[in-house]
């Protein structure tokens, strides 16, 4: 009984070391995987990404990771120089934006970095995101679907008015849009500020009024303003009253 116990565990033992810790997509589910984000897709989110220079070239690097639960963003903010590199970070792409898909590399670990390339009003702006979690073909398109639209955001909104939408469209804010309309327009603020008063809910955002700096090989850019976003946003009970405020904290887009 006792020998048969031992190798009973040592059975166990080995099945549990002999499983994976992440599945691997097979190679027809990467191929339908790629053909899942074939076309012009349209951002859900920002997508700063990491951009460099070394000795052999210039690289890209993702900063905001997308699982099939939710998204994480580490952005990184700051600039390093030396002597052979260089390294900051590049908010070049918001929502609304419009990429294609230039190359998915799928990891053995169950990551797949997604490489983008702007095209349209976003062409030159390219950027890298990089999805976690991803052990099936469902995983990969829940991701997907979390980062990117096949069409304009407003128009997944039916209910929305004309004007918001034609608004949206050209990327131009209207006095008594919700936060989720002018974040269509905006991407993410740099900090928010909440308040109360007279019984009505405060929130003023404050812009990132940089997109930051782009390396080359050869350059270093910094000079390209947030499409000429207003300093700072102010709502009153979640529609927006002027484009004027202060500033900290996070961003509910639902209330």
């Amino acid at each position: 009984m006792r020998q048969t116990i031992g190798s009973l565990a040592l059975g166990l033992s080995a099945l549990l070391f002999a499983v994976p810790v992440h599945a691997q997509l097979a190679k027809a589910q990467r191929k339908e995987a790629t053909a899942y984000l074939a076309g012009t897709l349209y951002m859900r989110i920002d997508i700063p990404c990491g951009t460099g220079r070394h000795p052999m070239g210039t690289y890209k690097f993702p900063l905001v990771e997308v699982s099939p639960e939710g998204v994480n963003t580490d952005r990184g903010e700051g600039f390093s120089a030396g002597m052979f590199h260089a390294q900051s970070t590049y908010w070049g792409v918001g929502p609304n934006d419009t990429l294609k898909l230039d190359e998915a590399s799928f990891e053995d670990d169950g990551t797949v970095e997604v490489e983008l390339e702007g095209v349209g009003r976003t062409e030159g702006n390219d950027t890298v995101i990089k999805f976690v979690n991803i052990n099936t073909l469902d995983d990969f398109k829940k991701a997907a679907d979390r980062a990117f639209s096949r069409a304009p955001l407003q128009d997944e909104h039916p209910d929305w008015s004309s004007e918001v939408k034609q608004a949206i469209s050209e990327r131009r804010l209207t006095l008594g849009m919700t936060k989720r309309q002018v974040f269509y327009v905006t991407g993410t603020p740099e900090s928010v500020k909440e308040s109360e008063e007279e019984g009505k809910k405060i929130e003023v955002w404050t812009m990132r009024q940089s997109k930051g700096v782009n390396i080359g090989f050869w350059s270093v850019s910094a000079d390209h303003p947030s499409a000429g976003l207003p300093k700072t946003l102010r709502f009153v009970d979640g529609k927006l009253e002027n484009f004027e405020a202060i500033t900290s904290g996070q961003v509910d887009l639902d209330d």
